[in-house]
């Protein structure tokens, strides 16, 4: 007979012991720079500033392409400060989140997106030797010399 009060069932499980909160492997501070995630965000601010800087000095002609570019651009540019500042100033300890699939989603997705920029921009250099005009007796090409240079060193 069971004392009053006890079941003959067990307890039930604690959640907490099935499903512990993730661990993050990436460093907090200053040491998420000697990294490789780090480094790669590193390079993304780098060059995605490079890629703004360069595609906002040329004269636009596509404006759809290019905006998407600087759409990407930018917008890749402010989420990598983002994603390096919770590394940087310790939040990534504070939220409950797996960071090692969040780092590995955040740079394949900005990887897609800054590919399809590359393509844009690319198919939009390509046609620098069109004229502007189809109607015009004037030859004034898509992209001139110079910023079909800036829209190169853009793409790659």
């Amino acid at each position: 007979m069971l004392p009053r009060g006890a079941s003959s069932m067990p307890p039930p499980p604690n959640p907490a012991a099935y499903f512990p909160p993730p661990q993050v492997t990436l460093p907090s501070g200053l040491e998420i720079l000697r990294t490789y995630s780090g480094a790669v965000i590193f390079l993304e601010i780098l060059f995605g500033t490079i890629v703004w800087i360069l595609v906002a000095s040329t004269r636009i002609p596509l404006p759809l392409l290019q905006g998407w570019v600087m759409f990407v651009a930018v917008t890749a540019w402010f989420l990598s400060i983002v994603f390096l500042c919770v590394f940087l100033f310790g939040y990534a300890n504070r939220i409950a989140v797996n960071w090692n699939q969040t780092d590995f989603l955040f740079h394949g997705v900005t990887f897609v997106f800054y590919f399809g920029a590359f393509l844009l921009q690319a198919a939009t250099t390509s046609l620098h030797h069109f004229p502007r005009k189809f109607n015009s007796t004037t030859q004034e090409k898509i992209l001139a010399d110079h910023e079909y240079n800036i829209s190169i060193a853009a793409s790659v």
